[in-house]
């Protein structure tokens, strides 16, 4: 769950009083900076909280902080420990977590047939960032799995009727590039917003392009910067070397209202996901 505000004070009373559940969604909180400050210590200690009830999801959620080395040592090895402790509880992120270890070799030996079968478990549970990343093997055929674009395109549209953004951001490739179905600008467009309004850089950068920062449309040149801005702030490499390019030729009040927009954008919180 994602609050466009601050966080329910019900939610917090009930990790205060020690429920597993509330304490891991208030981990999970705390790593985005959803309606508290961002505090990556403070949401460790609450996913080990509830990582030691036994939560699912906690002791996966564990195996991200020693994935990433916030808080303690970055250690791969550990990290899929704890993701393989959370799979086997039946913790859908813990799941494709573990299936990606073991896909790619973070800190397990590659097993892609084991893999597989974390990411299915997961997807199963309507995970949308499972879903897509079965739709990523077959688009691109890797880990054992033919290509299969068709199908990929099914996977992205079902984890993108559950608000995943990276599966937005694909069916806007696709509709683009014309990847086994017309190219289709005005829908391009469609699928990269609902995917740049949740903070995916690439979609932004693809939806600032598209727009048209010294396009023909005028009317279009503020926002496409505003996208171009907000992609190359999270070191989207396409858009910094766009802007590097095209800003010391823009008009200064237009790129001066770009940033202003830039400035003011929240990203839209996700409405499905688990």
């Amino acid at each position: 769950m994602v609050w466009a505000g601050e966080i329910p004070a019900e939610l917090a009373a009930a990790a205060a009083r020690g429920e597993a559940e509330a304490q891991y969604r208030l981990a999970q909180a705390y790593v985005r900076g959803d309606g508290v400050g961002r505090d990556l210590r403070k949401s460790y200690e609450l996913m080990e909280k509830a990582a030691q009830q036994g939560h699912a999801e906690a002791l996966g959620g564990i195996g991200y902080f020693h994935a990433t080395g916030s808080v303690v040592a970055q250690d791969l090895a550990k990290a899929a420990e704890w993701f393989r402790k959370g799979a086997e509880k039946g913790g859908a992120k813990a799941q494709l977590n573990l299936g990606q270890a073991l896909l790619n070799g973070r800190g397990v030996p590659v097993n892609e047939a084991e893999g597989l079968q974390w990411i299915d478990r997961a997807a199963a549970q309507e995970l949308p960032q499972a879903i897509y990343a079965q739709g990523d093997l077959l688009f691109h055929g890797k880990s054992g799995r033919q290509r299969d674009r068709k199908a990929a395109m099914q996977l992205f549209r079902q984890a993108a009727d559950l608000d995943d953004s990276k599966a937005e951001y694909m069916i806007g490739v696709i509709y683009h590039d014309g990847i086994e179905v017309a190219a289709d600008l005005a829908l391009a467009e469609r699928w990269y917003r609902q995917a740049a309004e949740q903070g995916d850089a690439k979609a932004q950068s693809q939806l600032g392009q598209l727009l048209g920062p010294d396009g023909p449309d005028a009317s279009m040149h503020v926002e496409a910067l505003k996208w171009l801005l907000l992609a190359s702030d999270q070191k989207e490499a396409e858009a910094r070397q766009i802007l590097d390019e095209i800003l010391p030729h823009r008009p200064v009040g237009e790129v001066d209202q770009a940033r202003r927009q830039a400035a003011a954008f929240k990203p839209r919180p996700s409405a499905g996901g688990k």
